[in-house]
């Protein structure tokens, strides 16, 4: 592949990816599809054919709507596979959607055994990455039910950081936060005017620099400090991990 996708990216800061892996990755990245901001990938109750390798963009899964509102369950990032946690079930249980403008890939679910059979260590690299995000989401439980609106938002930031930092995605500590304060209020559970304040005091702290739609973590470390926060992005334990294919 002439040019490094953000998938090889984010696989790459693991294993050295071998040819055959590399035509794998290729092979579920080839039939590329542009969809815009606030387009649905799938609605709840669609059958769960297809996977999805998100290229360019960010997507979110959102809940069925109660009351009007729907909630943020879950956000995907470049270089991120969509669909994983859903390939047990025949139908959707959730909307899934694109939150900017983007690209994706997307393969059959059939795809998935095939790399079982043709690509073992890719599987298991895959299956390593999904079980950092099962941990990321236990960390999010707790920080919703035993965190502070503050750390809430610190751990938020944070998180978004570490799992960009993976596809090499943002320069430096900027990144892009594509939410509106609505939106960042549904995931983390707090009112959008609770979250302008604490954006706010987070700003006059000299914590973060917002300049819409980026963010700068000026003190990451003092922030991980303060949440207890670990980075769980950084590594993955591949020395059970089966050999690569030729």
């Amino acid at each position: 592949m002439p040019d490094k996708s953000c998938l090889v990216s984010r696989l790459s800061r693991f294993v050295d990816l071998s040819e055959g892996e590399m035509a794998f990755v290729a092979r579920m990245e080839r039939n590329e599809r542009f969809v815009s901001s606030g387009q649905a990938l799938h609605e709840i109750g669609d059958p769960v054919q297809n996977l999805y390798v998100l290229k360019y963009g960010w997507a979110v899964v959102r809940s069925a709507e109660v009351r009007g509102r729907s909630q943020i369950l879950r956000i995907y990032l470049p270089g991120e596979v969509i669909g994983l946690a859903e390939v047990g079930r025949g139908e959707a249980l959730h909307r899934l959607v694109m939150q900017t403008d983007g690209t994706v890939c997307p393969f059959p679910r059939t795809a998935i055994a095939e790399m079982f059979k043709e690509a073992p260590r890719l599987s298991a690299l895959l299956t390593s990455i999904s079980s950092l995000d099962q941990l990321s989401l236990r960390q999010r439980v707790v920080a919703l039910s035993r965190m502070t609106a503050e750390h809430r938002m610190i751990e938020f930031l944070i998180t978004l950081r570490d799992r960009l930092d993976i596809a090499r995605v943002g320069n430096n500590n900027r990144f892009q936060l594509p939410f509106s304060q609505s939106e960042i209020g549904d995931f983390l559970g707090l009112t959008p005017v609770y979250v302008n304040k604490l954006m706010r005091k987070l700003r006059e702290e000299g914590r973060i620099e917002v300049d819409r739609p980026y963010v700068r973590i000026l003190d990451r470390e003092g922030m991980e400090r303060q949440v207890g926060y670990s980075r769980i992005f950084d590594s993955i334990d591949t020395s059970w991990f089966p050999p690569a294919a030729a």
